[in-house]
């Protein structure tokens, strides 16, 4: 487990074992915020769960009564990727998204959106590992470069 201090101030907690017991897939991730929360977990990937503060229509608050997460099903044709697959509702599966992300990385060869993640993008990523293992063995805060 391990603590991130991002540049506008965030904070985040990451967290990783391979002794959960009784978890097939649990790659989860969680985004809390001021006005509401976001999360997501790959052994129920249809499901996008999703909580905020602000009423949608009248924009009151209304966090003393009528809060809660809503479940969103992401598989609806509304979702960028169902034109490609199934039936609107149907679960894609972990093997769809590689499927999806090489149909991405294909279109942006035709002129499309620019494919993400690039090298650099894979370069950020690997330096942040770099400093959690620095962090680890000095005992102390790691800053990573711009």
């Amino acid at each position: 487990m391990f603590l991130a201090v991002f540049a506008n101030g965030s904070v985040g907690t990451f967290e990783s074992t391979r002794y959960a017991r009784g978890r097939k897939n649990y790659n989860t991730f969680e985004l809390n915020g001021e006005h509401g929360s976001v999360f997501f977990d790959l052994e129920d990937p249809h499901i996008l769960q999703f909580f905020r503060y602000a009423d949608p229509i009248s924009g009151k608050k209304i966090e003393d009564h009528l809060t809660g997460w809503q479940r969103i099903h992401v598989t609806n044709f509304e979702h960028p990727y169902m034109k490609s697959w199934w039936v609107p509702g149907c679960t894609i599966g972990y093997e769809h998204t590689f499927i999806n992300g090489f149909a991405d990385f294909l279109a942006s060869l035709e002129g499309g959106p620019a494919f993400q993640p690039t090298m650099r993008t894979a370069l950020r990523t690997q330096r942040v590992c770099q400093a959690l293992l620095d962090s680890a063995s000095r005992g102390q805060w790691v800053e990573i470069p711009a």
